[in-house]
Formats: structure tokens, C-alpha cells, sequence
């Protein structure tokens, strides 16, 4: 029997893990897969392992897992699949992260004109993510901040939170703008207050727009990631990266 696993990264911070849970529920609602479970990479449960053992209880012998997160990275490309190894009996078929999509950009943009962006001479966009040691990751990002260029006729300048270039780093040189500080993350956690703070020292004027969030629109996303894996076996090899 077939089922679908939806698994998030997971917050220490409950409340957006309830939110998480609260999202994929709606999705699961407007699945067909008979089987279905959520699951948590870190910091909450159930587990991906206890995801997993929650679907073969009910009959499933045949899993697709659709990867919850923005972009690819190590947790994607590498935690989940070696996480998946410890059901040798059981076939997955592993789908991608939500990657670059229409649809994430004009979340984007729809975050951008809600903070009050308005495309002027002295107005720039630092889109900011998590960062990643996986180069598919960067390629990605700024391929989303060239379709963001595009629909808002204005640059839009990257940067992350744990790899280079730092978005305190990249602000800073944003001189005489004012600059949209847009956070592509899901689980904003602590980042964006960390953010705020520490660019509370660099001078100009910086307008903090919401994060992607779990917005409805990317149901459709998660479900067209969910039907690419068929006929797709999952094996860790095609995974592993430097």
C-alpha cells in the first residue's frame, strides 16, 4: 500500500511547530494517498523514523517522502536519506524541496508590497536565507532573486544567515537606500530577531518584511513535488554530496 510523508526541519519553538502541523494538515486533506504522516527532521516529534514506522504499522510497504523545506541543503540531500536507510524493507520514492517555483516568487513579491515596497530609485531588496554548504542551494537562491528581480524591476541583492556573503555584511554596503530585508525561511525561529538586532547597528533605513511562511499557495507546490517522484526509487547514493 502507497502513503505520503511530509517532513519538516522542526523549531525548539512549539508554537511553529503548531504551525507546521496546522499547514500539513491542509495538505493532507487534498491528498488522495490513502497513507499519510508528518514528521519532524529535529527538534520535535514524531521523528522522520517515527513518521515512517507510524505508516508501515497501517499496511504501507511503499513510501513517498516530500522534503518540507525551501531549498536543497545537507538536511535534504543528506539527514533525511540516511534517515530513510534504516527501512531496507521498505521502497521510497523521494521527492525535491519546493526549489525555485512561480509560485515562491510571488510570495516574494506579495511580501515585499505588504511592507510597503514600492519600486523607487532609492528603494533596494536584500533577500536573505538560511545558507547552505550544498552549491545546488546557491544556484537556487539566486535563481529565485533573478525571477524576483524581474517582477519587481529592481535588483535584488542575496545574502545569508550562516554561510557568506552575511546579510549584515551585505547591508552595510547598501549605503543611502532603504533597504527591504526580505527572510526566506519558513521557520523563522530566532533568525529574524537576531536580524533585527544586529541590524539595528548598521545605518539607513531597514524595513523587515514577513517571512514565506506556510502560505496556502504553496499547497499546490507540495502536491505537483509529491506527484514528480513516481516510478522514482529512492536511493542515497543520488544524494550524497561533497
Amino acid at each position: 500500500m502507497d502513503a505520503v510523508i511530509y517532513l519538516a526541519h522542526g523549531s525548539r519553538r512549539e508554537a511553529a511547530n503548531g504551525k507546521f502541523i496546522d499547514f500539513i494538515q491542509k495538505v493532507m486533506q487534498q491528498s488522495s494517498a490513502a497513507i499519510q504522516a508528518y514528521g519532524f527532521l529535529e527538534h520535535a516529534e514524531p521523528s522522520a523514523a517515527q513518521a515512517v514506522e507510524t505508516c508501515i504499522e497501517q499496511g504501507a510497504s511503499d513510501i513517498t517522502i516530500v522534503p518540507v523545506f525551501l531549498l536543497p541543503g545537507i538536511h535534504a540531500n543528506i539527514d533525511i536519506p540516511a534517515e530513510l536507510e534504516r527501512f531496507p524493507d521498505v521502497v521510497f520514492h523521494y521527492g525535491r524541496p519546493l526549489g525555485v517555483d512561480d509560485i515562491m516568487v510571488e510570495i516574494l513579491v506579495d511580501r515585499l508590497a505588504e511592507a510597503g515596497f514600492g519600486g523607487q530609485e532609492d528603494e533596494t531588496v536584500l533577500l536573505v536565507g538560511h545558507g547552505s554548504r550544498v552549491p545546488e542551494a546557491r544556484v537556487e537562491f539566486e535563481k529565485l532573486a533573478s525571477g524576483l528581480t524581474e517582477k519587481v524591476a529592481c535588483r535584488v541583492h542575496t545574502a545569508f544567515v550562516t554561510t557568506p556573503v552575511f546579510y549584515r555584511e551585505a547591508a552595510a554596503k547598501l549605503v543611502n537606500q532603504k533597504i527591504y530585508i526580505l527572510p526566506y525561511f519558513l521557520f523563522s525561529g530566532g533568525y529574524t530577531v537576531k536580524m533585527k538586532r544586529e541590524l539595528g547597528a548598521v545605518s539607513g533605513d531597514i524595513i523587515f518584511c514577513k517571512p514565506v511562511g506556510f502560505d496556502e499557495r504553496i499547497i499546490p507546490l507540495i502536491e505537483k513535488r509529491a506527484a514528480e517522484v513516481v516510478a522514482y526509487e529512492f536511493k542515497l547514493s543520488n544524494y550524497v554530496t561533497a
